[in-house]
């Protein structure tokens, strides 16, 4: 019968203990795949933010239109533009409040984006340039100068 005493010493090789551990296969694709997969994330986002500015330009183009073309309107007809009811339509003012929340759904989207892409760079994303964000802010920039020329005019 064994006694305590009598167990055998493990013998441990000698390794180089600064040497760089590799990871198995396993590990590798493991890797591989998270990788994929924030760039992935990171593609989604940018494509959400573009589907914002088709969305932000459009409202702001079509309410810059729209102001201008009734403006255009009543200078040639020379009253105000009444609708059923008597009512009397100011079409700067629709125009105006859609190029307000074309810009202003543009600047959050773009907020929203950059928090979104910081929280995959936590996560491992590598840094590259970023085209629909920059375009964004230039829509958004020119949103806000089709707002000045409304107001301003």
């Amino acid at each position: 019968m064994p006694t305590p005493h009598d167990h055998k010493t493990a013998v441990i090789p000698d390794t180089d203990l600064s040497a760089p551990i590799k990871p198995d296969e396993g590990t590798l694709q493991t890797r591989a795949r998270t990788s994929l997969a924030i760039e992935r994330t990171f593609l989604a986002a940018e494509r959400t933010l573009m589907a914002w500015l088709r969305t932000a330009l459009s409202m702001i183009s079509f309410g810059f239109t729209l102001a201008k073309f009734f403006e255009y309107v009543e200078s040639q007809k020379g009253a105000p533009i009444v609708g059923h009811f008597g009512a009397t339509w100011s079409p700067r003012a629709v125009g105006t409040a859609m190029v307000v929340i074309g810009t202003v759904a543009l600047l959050v989207a773009v907020v929203q984006h950059k928090r979104r892409v910081n929280a995959l760079r936590r996560e491992g994303l590598l840094p590259q340039w970023n085209l629909a964000y920059w375009v964004g802010i230039a829509v958004a920039a020119l949103g806000a100068f089709a707002l000045g020329t409304l107001v301003l005019d």
